[in-house]
């Protein structure tokens, strides 16, 4: 649901994704504030017009729940993370998968991707898993330019950027 921070008054529910009570993952607003992305436990994501409610694009392609959603700083692309141990990169316009980004072969419980997030300049993004590791991505090409370990085995559930990059 998009409510009114103000008033409390529900603008929009937003139907479409299972109608499990605890369905939608995560949500975000696109840099404008024009759209809005939710991820969600039933396999895909969806691009929502913020004013009206109504659903632009289904984001469907990964094979288990989606985690995570963002949108790029441009607001052209949106990020998705997977526990199906993948990440994949879409346009915004078309709702067209441009990327899918494997952060791990051997995909189990432990190795999904638990978020999502793009660099201040929208050229790289950082993905992070259940395995303790992070890796960071060329968002132009999909390509991994570098892997990071965790100094303990567990959950790296975020990997935000500094402002700077």
């Amino acid at each position: 649901k998009l409510w009114d921070a103000a008033s409390g008054e529900c603008l929009h529910a937003l139907e479409g994704h299972d109608d499990l009570e605890w369905a939608v993952k995560s949500a975000a607003f696109s840099p404008d504030g024009q759209q809005v992305v939710t991820a969600s436990h039933d396999g895909t994501a969806k691009l929502w017009d913020a004013a009206s409610g109504e659903c632009l694009h289904t984001l469907e392609g990964h094979e288990d729940w989606v985690t995570s959603a963002v949108f790029s700083p441009d607001g052209q692309q949106v990020a998705t993370g997977s526990n199906d141990a993948t990440a994949k990169l879409w346009d915004t316009a078309f709702g067209e998968c441009l990327h899918t980004l494997v952060h791990s072969f051997c995909p189990d419980r432990h190795d999904c991707v638990k978020s999502v997030a793009f660099s201040p300049d929208g050229r790289q993004v950082a993905t992070t898993s259940g395995d303790g590791t992070a890796k960071l991505w060329d968002a132009i090409s999909g390509k991994c330019l570098r892997r990071f370990s965790s100094c303990y085995s567990g959950f790296v559930f975020q990997g935000p950027f500094s402002a700077i990059g």
